[in-house]
């Protein structure tokens, strides 16, 4: 089924308004009290603003089109993503990492509670890949990296990263 052109669609609008007019001049001067010009000019006047209203509200805007000649409407540009900032990676305190030991995969630090895999990215970002990195946190560090995670960052005292990160270094350095 193809549109219907706005000019077909605002003819067939004052169409049926002048049919509502004449019916209105009708049934007031035939049929009411009224004298027939009174009936004339208020079926002129029904034509008038039923008219405009039928034509304001069917024909105003993009005439509609068939399915066929639809086009998505265009993407819109996408921002850059902002650049990070950069972190100095945090050293292990309580221990240096032998040569070994950091060629090997890092800790799965969602194994701490309250840590899920977005926050493992901004610590991996960050230069947090261990338990012991974690454990050896102190006051500053906790304060650094709950401003770095933003709402969340209370979690990390609230959940006590430092002392699960504690045992978990604990069982992993036992089971090695």
């Amino acid at each position: 089924m193809t549109a219907m052109p706005v000019s077909d669609s605002a003819r067939t609008c004052w169409i049926a308004a002048a049919i509502a007019g004449l019916l209105v001049w009708i049934s007031t001067s035939a049929i009411g009290s009224m004298r027939w010009y009174e009936g004339l000019v208020l079926g002129g006047l029904t034509v008038w603003i039923l008219g405009s209203l039928l034509v304001w509200i069917a024909c105003k805007g993009p005439a509609a089109m068939d399915g066929g000649a639809w086009q998505p409407p265009a993407a819109p540009a996408v921002a850059p993503a902002p650049t990070p900032v950069a972190m100095a990676p945090v050293a292990d305190a309580a221990q240096p990492l032998a040569a070994q030991e950091m060629a090997a995969e890092p800790d799965d630090l969602k194994q701490i509670k309250g840590i899920g895999p977005k926050l493992e990215e901004v610590l991996h970002a960050g230069g947090v890949t261990r338990f012991a990195q974690i454990a050896a946190w102190d006051d500053a560090e906790i304060d650094r990296f709950a401003e770095l995670i933003g709402r969340m960052g209370s979690r990390i005292r609230s959940d006590d990263w430092v002392g699960q990160a504690r045992d978990l270094a604990a069982k992993k350095g036992g089971a090695a």
